[in-house]
């Protein structure tokens, strides 16, 4: 008799302590107050306001809003202007402190605004990685969020599950699992049910134990959960599981010693300018020490690119959120980087490139070949090709992992779990009336043996009435020499002659036209029998073949013509037949439609470089299994490709990890999920070449912003360091810098990073794995553009201070001369593939805003009195405005001119 846990007036006589792996299996359940048949749904929810939620929470690695504001006056630079605004608040030039307290906040206010927003982006992004798990609550097995896991609730768990709670095993199969997490033992543990007698038994010795965080490898368990949140051993040393922080890209580390560099050089550079100072000056001049050193402090303010490192985070969180847009959840930054790198993408057949949604189409027997619609039919007959098709289904159910749920609703509210054969097995079943729940209790399952990439087949044992059957379901290349029979018409024929033939053809033919092919056997077996093992899959009865259809995804064919336009060659590494295979990769087009098969057997006789030379016209391997594709990844590492890996399954997991971008589908275990650097939400392979396209675009923005920063960085040290050495008036001054760098460095800076991907970019090769951003076209336009609008700005300099006896005027069209050119610039570096009058100018509506801005700010600056104190500015006329506009559209206009040059070079 079945019955369900529900007695909250009892207590669950456990503690904290309790040594559940030195209890007996009963003594265990007892002890929580549960069955094998689990907790019904009230007690669960009942025990879930009791012990909390599943969740290990109070992390300390998450940045706060407070730290993220502290840290901003941990830069350099803020010191620097503190240091300066002291020093100008002891000499009472309290205009120069309401400057110098303005930039300091504006940079804090910039810098907590980028980090923060960026931080909680990718934050957001990582949660977005849930977890379930299979519990039985009310006699049923279903899927629940890993934070409703309650002590005493049954769980099991499965090759490629990430276990979710600790628990006490009390079912296993062929179980093993790796708790390196914990233990530090890179080997998975093989598990038991036997309690263990001994006292004082370490972590990595209870056999017995599922503990949560471990991961596992091979084979199923159920296991009576004693312990979650906070009071699982992973959860006593959250330190294991704490967020440490992003590890910086290798982008991210060359920006910041770029950024280092150039602070030093700038640093020194301003030491010289105040020695120069000192040395060359005049009465002319008319400098003092103090201005000097606050012009040194506001040049090294707007020379040295502070902003570059946190501009980087935050075109990397944009960019990662804008994959998302397109299907896909990248789940580190250094992914977000290397996306745009990527020259090939090795790629599974099902579920990928193929819809995912697997259907029966033909069940063949060993007489004859029927179409799913024919097996609606039921005969009453037992000798019959029908009733030999049909019983093949049932079996196939019958040896199933899948899950069902709701299947008392409409078709559409199923809640299936499981591999795509299996679930594809489940709806059938369910069409012809064979619902799995009803068939699981009619064969109640006594053992398995858990289907494993390398053997390509599962089996069970199940009792069914007064019998025992074993029934075997897997690859029919793996069934054919374990046959002694088959059936037909009800009855047991040798396996050979007509039948075996048939078999045999139909097989071929069916893979040759991209259909998947699994084969359904059986035997009785005599006498009471408990387990189950390979010596048993003898002699077996070949019930027949089921076949599988999963059509190429309509999108596919494109997306491979595209990758390849892209510099990005496509391979596809599958478990499948060779023939299937073929048909598929024929289809979408990988290998030119007449790429031979190389299966994983020949890939075992080949030397490491007689595979190279194979891999340059092969692009379609079969059967491989995990070390193959391992293999095949690293080979192509060595010859310098950048390589993307998709996986779903445990077995997956190296080859993932191995690859510079480790793709996992969504439907996959949750060991290849936590393993990967990008999620398919969609299981699409046409995501996956979108995810590289936004990858290039989030390169390209990177790269828009260290060309803005830098090209910029050295105009005011040239011309302040030339009025020096010439013995003339500084050409600006301290505060009028500093305002041209709130202009320049804050707002068009962050609304670079939203400016969107440029197609064309998908029409050039992958950049080199390890290129710097600074690559020769970038020092080419920061190169020319520095020195052309120094000769510009000198050449102004001059001519005014010649004519003109008013140093006020010559400050403010020097100081305006900088802010436009800022404000102009930002427009042709934008793409630097197109001519600006091929681009969009305003389908970046930050940067239009930012611009604007900077405009208002400037045109303040010169005609509102309260600035024009502050900044010691004056009103100018049209004819001088007219010069500032020419001088940034020439400036814009050479830039256009270098860009020409660029393209017709690279061409």
């Amino acid at each position: 008799m079945i019955y369900y846990v529900d007695k909250k007036v009892k207590k669950m006589h456990m503690s904290k302590s309790t040594e559940f792996h030195g209890l007996s299996i009963s003594h265990s359940l007892d002890s929580l107050l549960t069955t094998k048949s689990g907790l019904s749904t009230s007690e669960a929810q009942h025990r879930l306001r009791e012990y909390g939620t599943n969740e290990i929470v109070g992390k300390k690695g998450e940045s706060t809003g407070w730290n993220i504001f502290i840290d901003q006056f941990r830069s350099p630079l803020i010191i620097i202007l503190i240091i300066a605004g002291i020093v100008s608040f002891v000499l009472a030039e309290m205009v120069d402190v309401i400057v110098i307290a303005i930039t300091v906040g504006v940079n804090v206010l910039v810098g907590f605004v980028q980090e923060y927003q960026a931080n909680a982006a990718l934050k957001k992004l990582k949660d977005m990685v849930t977890y379930t798990a299979t519990v039985v609550r009310d006699g049923v097995a279903i899927r629940v969020p890993s934070e409703e896991i309650v002590p005493g609730d049954i769980m099991n768990i499965r090759a490629g599950d990430k276990v979710q709670a600790d628990g006490r095993i009390i079912e296993v199969s062929e179980c093993e699992i790796n708790e390196a997490v914990l233990t530090g033992e890179v080997e998975p543990q093989r598990k038991i049910t036997e309690k263990i007698a001994q006292k004082n038994v370490a972590i990595a010795d209870r056999a017995n134990m599922a503990y949560r965080g471990t991961v596992v490898t091979r084979g199923r368990a159920v296991v009576v959960v004693t312990h979650t949140g906070r009071q699982t051993e992973i959860g006593k040393i959250a330190e294991m599981v704490e967020d440490i922080g992003e590890e910086s890209t290798p982008l991210q580390k060359q920006i910041s010693r770029l950024g280092r560099i150039l602070g030093v050089v700038v640093l020194l550079m301003c030491t010289i300018i105040m020695g120069l100072g000192v040395f060359f000056s005049s009465e002319e001049a008319g400098r003092s020490g103090i201005e000097l050193f606050k012009t040194a402090v506001a040049v090294a303010v707007a020379a040295i690119p502070e902003g570059l490192a946190i501009s980087m985070t935050v075109i990397l969180a944009i960019g990662m959120k804008h994959v998302l847009r397109r299907h896909a959840l990248v789940r580190k930054l250094l992914a977000a980087e290397t996306l745009g790198s990527v020259s090939v993408i090795c790629t599974d057949k099902t579920g990928t490139l193929t819809e995912g949604n697997m259907s029966v189409v033909q069940v063949v027997t060993p007489m004859s070949v029927l179409r799913a619609e024919d097996l609606k039919v039921v005969e009453k007959s037992e000798d019959s090709d029908l009733s030999d098709a049909r019983y093949a289904v049932e079996l196939g159910i019958v040896c199933n992992d899948g899950l069902i749920e709701n299947v008392e609703k409409q078709e559409h509210e199923w809640n299936i779990s499981g591999n795509l054969t299996d679930v594809a097995l489940i709806k059938y079943g369910c069409v012809l009336g064979m619902y799995k729940s009803k068939l699981d209790q009619i064969y109640e399952r006594k053992a398995d043996i858990p289907f494993d990439s390398k053997k390509k087949y599962m089996g069970v044992l199940v009792s069914e009435r007064t019998s025992h059957l074993v029934v075997v379901k897997g690859a029919p290349e793996k069934l054919y020499p374990r046959l002694g029979s088959y059936r037909a018409y009800g009855k047991k024929i040798p396996w050979g002659g007509s039948g075996e033939k048939h078999i045999k053809t139909k097989e071929r033919s069916l893979t040759a036209e991209g259909l998947r092919v699994i084969a359904i056997a059986y035997k009785e077996v005599h006498g009471s029998k408990k387990v189950v093992s390979e010596h048993d899959l003898t002699d077996l009865v070949l019930a027949g073949l089921v076949v599988f259809a999963d059509p190429l995804r309509s999108d596919v064919p494109d997306t491979v013509k595209a990758a390849e336009r892209a510099g990005i060659r496509v391979m596809m590494m599958t478990g499948d037949h060779r023939s299937t295979a073929f048909t598929i990769a024929r289809a979408a087009g990988i290998g030119d439609g007449r790429s031979e098969v190389c299966e994983g057997v020949e890939i075992d006789t080949l030397s490491d470089q007689e595979l190279i030379e194979k891999m340059r016209s092969v692009s379609v391997f079969a059967r491989v299994e995990p070390k193959h594709k391992m293999r095949l990844v690293k080979i192509l590492q060595s010859q310098g490709e950048v390589v993307a890996m998709t996986g779903d399954g445990v077995n997956d997991a190296p080859a993932l990890k191995a690859a510079d971008i480790g793709v996992a589908v969504g439907s996959g275990t949750d060991v290849a999920k936590e393993i990967a650097d990008l999620i398919l939400l969609n299981n699409s392979f046409t995501t996956i070449v979108a995810s590289v396209e936004e990858g290039r675009g989030i390169y390209q923005n990177i790269k828009k912003v260290v060309l803005y920063l830098l090209s910029s960085s050295f105009s005011e040290v040239l011309l302040i360091t030339a009025s020096i050495i010439g013995g003339l008036p500084l050409p600006v001054l301290p505060v009028q810098i500093l305002w041209v760098n709130l202009i320049q460095d804050s707002f068009p800076v962050i609304a670079l990073a939203f400016d969107r991907t440029d197609p064309e970019n998908m029409h050039e090769p992958p950049r080199k794995r390890n290129a710097s951003i600074i690559d020769s076209e970038i020092r080419t336009i920061i190169v020319a553009k520095t020195i052309f609008a120094n000769i510009l700005l000198i050449s102004m300099f001059l001519y005014f201070y010649r004519v003109h006896t008013s140093i006020e005027m010559i400050r403010t069209m020097m100081f305006l001369a900088f802010a436009v050119d800022a404000l102009f610039y930002i427009y042709p570096i934008r793409n630097l593939k197109k001519s600006l009058f091929r681009i969009p100018w305003f389908d970046n509506t930050y940067l239009t805003s930012a611009v604007l801005s900077g405009w208002v700010l400037l045109i303040a600056a010169v005609y509102w009195a309260p600035l024009q104190k502050i900044l010691h500015t004056v009103p100018l006329g049209l004819q001088e405005w007219g010069i500032l506009l020419t001088f940034g559209l020439v400036n814009m206009i050479f830039v256009e001119v270098v860009k020409v040059y660029l393209v017709r070079k690279r061409s």
